[in-house]
């Protein structure tokens, strides 16, 4: 049996499949640019200062290196190529099937998912990503539908044959990521599948994912879906990214950031790694 729920392998996007979507995504980028359209950066916002944002490039790691002949390096590392591609390669999705993505709104992710024909909703505390999105799939005619609503307080009046979602998790208070976590089963029609990723082995305080027996615990154990693919999810001990304020020669105010947002004590804040110390992971399961 494949390993699919684990945490991520840039040589994964070696794969032939992975190289096509990492491809297709380079296009989309490509196309959204010339149309004048706009997308969501990697950290959730629309606007983002040339070059990228120096918080957001410290924490890629110490060792990042771009993909060679990425659309926009920027904007878009290869950890989202990652997870777009790992989810796309292990759900069996199809165009005029309805997927929800959560904490989608205005992302690559989605707009990859409605170009390719499938019918998607999304939704998103930030109405600005929202009216975006909206503004998107008016103009390319995608099946895309988005809503500004808390993703843990969903009324939809729907299901939906995939639930996905990008690295949001993690930024969910944990009481309130297991009952959400609770409820996707009533969000999916029979057969339908939940795929996702998120943050592992993350120092903040906040994301709380460190083990195979917190992601059980997290997001098998209250759900009535069953795993897909490995039962035991697998830590391959890859690490690619850092917290900002523990990288090397990070400006003192990163660390009074990280611990005025309650990510880290002001004693790690201080920390130094000399090398990246976290991850990505996926998961994959689905309604009997």
């Amino acid at each position: 049996m494949s390993l699919i729920n684990r945490t991520m392998d840039r040589a994964d996007l070696d794969a032939p499949r992975a190289k096509e979507i990492s491809a297709s995504l380079d296009a989309l980028i490509h196309d959204l640019g010339e149309r004048g359209l706009r997308a969501s950066n990697w950290y959730g916002g629309l606007e983002w200062p040339e070059g990228g944002d120096p918080y957001e490039r410290a924490n890629r790691g110490v060792a990042y290196e771009p993909l060679p002949g990425a659309a926009d390096d920027s904007s878009y590392p290869w950890f989202l190529y990652w997870e777009i591609a790992w989810l796309a390669m292990h759900t069996d999705m199809s165009p005029g099937q309805r997927v929800l993505d959560l904490g989608g709104s205005s992302s690559l992710f989605s707009y990859w998912l409605a170009s390719r024909g499938l019918d998607v909703v999304t939704v998103d505390l930030q109405e600005e990503l929202v009216a975006n999105a909206d503004a998107v799939a008016a103009t390319t005619g995608w099946s895309l539908r988005n809503f500004a609503m808390d993703i843990r307080a969903l009324e939809l009046g729907e299901r939906f044959d995939h639930v996905t979602s990008v690295c949001v998790f993690e930024h969910v208070p944990i009481s309130d990521r297991i009952e959400m976590t609770a409820r996707i089963a009533e969000l999916l029609a029979p057969g339908g599948t939940m795929s996702i990723t998120f943050d592992y082995a993350n120092p903040s305080k906040l994301a709380r994912i460190d083990t195979p027996a917190d992601v059980h615990e997290q997001f098998v154990a209250p759900t009535e879906l069953r795993v897909r693919g490995n039962a035991e999810f697998h830590d391959n001990g890859l690490r690619y990214l850092i917290h900002p304020a523990n990288r090397p020669g990070a400006p003192a105010e990163w660390a009074d950031r990280a611990a005025a947002l309650g990510q880290l004590t002001p004693e790690e804040a201080a920390e130094t790694r000399d090398s990246d110390s976290y991850t990505f992971g996926a998961l994959f399961l689905e309604r009997p």
